[in-house]
């Protein structure tokens, strides 16, 4: 069985969940002994992730001349080997009907009017719509997305469907507190984009109910734009400090000196957040929206509408120490569910289910 894993989900972003779970994805695969080629390679890629791939050991097969931003959207172009297996590492499948198609679905955010508009919306969805009819396999990335998908497209065969988490890094575990004046206690944790769904809003409608003894610390996340700084003064002065650009590193001690994550999203494929934060010993204030408390579980406080007054009362909540080390506790084992080694375990085996299915005699 020959694999074949296209890249071009490196050349979207720069960083960003997608591209965690297909490097993630990647070097768990390299590693398996199977046989890898790769499709639209960038040994000189931007996209912070693809520059830790090694690409000397395998084949990279440059796929087309078109520009990678309009390739995106188009069906694979070069012919693959028959009985190979595609898979694409965003909505992409090949056209061939003698090969395996697997694609992997994050989330229906377009589809709920969530995500960006027309033109690029209408794009992504006539893509998924178009892959979604040609995969062999789909794998979705929590339960919620598996529900997305059969609502909006309640055609699909359930049988080829198969959900498949992603892990939550090792990068993130209990570190050391050390005292820093740049990480002044007790600071509230943003972590990610802020636009849309994100709800960031949300987060500064908190910052302004709970006392000025708390602050706000937002790390990642797209470019801050000099309105937004604005609103950061006229809503909470002197409380708040940005960390565009974060490491692994950096951003494990902003989860381990953190009063709590607040992850005020109302809609997520899977949301990596969250379990990052459990991994790392820090208590988790979201909602009850999406596939949030399919990650979070037990071990977080999960408010049933996402606004300010009830994500406030939930921040208050956890200065009740014996509940704030309850919720710790069960983060570590909440978190201890979800690893890379059981997700590309179950992704290699989906493979091979789905490649026997077409071909075995």
């Amino acid at each position: 069985m020959e694999l074949f894993m296209d890249n071009i989900v490196f050349t979207i972003q720069k960083a960003g969940g997608v591209s965690v779970y297909w490097y993630e994805l990647l070097k768990g695969i390299c590693n398996s002994g199977m046989t890898v080629n790769f499709l639209n390679a960038h040994p000189s890629s931007s996209n912070l992730f693809e520059q830790r791939l090694d690409y000397q050991r395998h084949r990279c097969i440059r796929e087309s001349v078109i520009p990678d931003k309009y390739l995106r959207y188009l069906p694979v172009r070069c012919k693959l080997p028959a009985a190979a297996v595609f898979h694409g590492g965003y909505l992409r499948v090949s056209p061939q009907k003698d090969i395996v198609n697997i694609l992997t679905l994050h989330d229906f955010a377009h589809e709920h009017r969530l995500a960006t508009g027309f033109p690029r919306g209408l794009a992504n969805k006539m893509q998924k719509a178009y892959g979604i009819r040609r995969a062999d396999g789909i794998i979705c990335i929590s339960h919620n997305t598996r529900k997305d998908l059969l609502h909006f497209y309640p055609d699909t065969d359930p049988a080829k469907v198969r959900v498949i988490h992603h892990g939550i890094a090792d990068d993130f575990y209990p570190a050391a507190k050390q005292q820093s004046c740049l990480l002044r206690q007790p600071y509230i944790l943003y972590v990610g984009g802020r636009r849309k769904y994100k709800n960031f809003l949300a987060a500064l409608d908190t910052m302004q109910r709970l006392p000025r003894a708390y602050r706000l610390v937002a790390a990642g996340g797209e470019r801050w734009e000099p309105w937004e700084i604005s609103l950061l003064e006229s809503r909470i002065p002197g409380r708040y400090q940005l960390f565009p650009e974060v490491t692994a590193a950096d951003l494990n001690q902003l989860y381990n000196h953190a009063f709590c994550l607040l992850y005020t999203s109302t809609y997520e494929g899977f949301g990596f957040p969250p379990g990052e934060a459990m991994k790392a010993g820090c208590p988790v204030v979201s909602t009850l929206a999406a596939s949030i408390p399919e990650v979070v579980g037990p071990a977080g406080l999960l408010a049933r509408t996402a606004d300010a007054a009830s994500f406030a009362a939930q921040i208050r909540m956890l200065e009740n120490e014996q509940l704030r080390g309850q919720l710790i506790q069960a983060g570590f084992s909440q978190a201890a569910l979800f690893t890379w080694e059981k997700s590309i375990a179950e992704t290699i085996r989906f493979y091979k289910d789905c490649w026997s299915n077409k071909f075995s005699t």
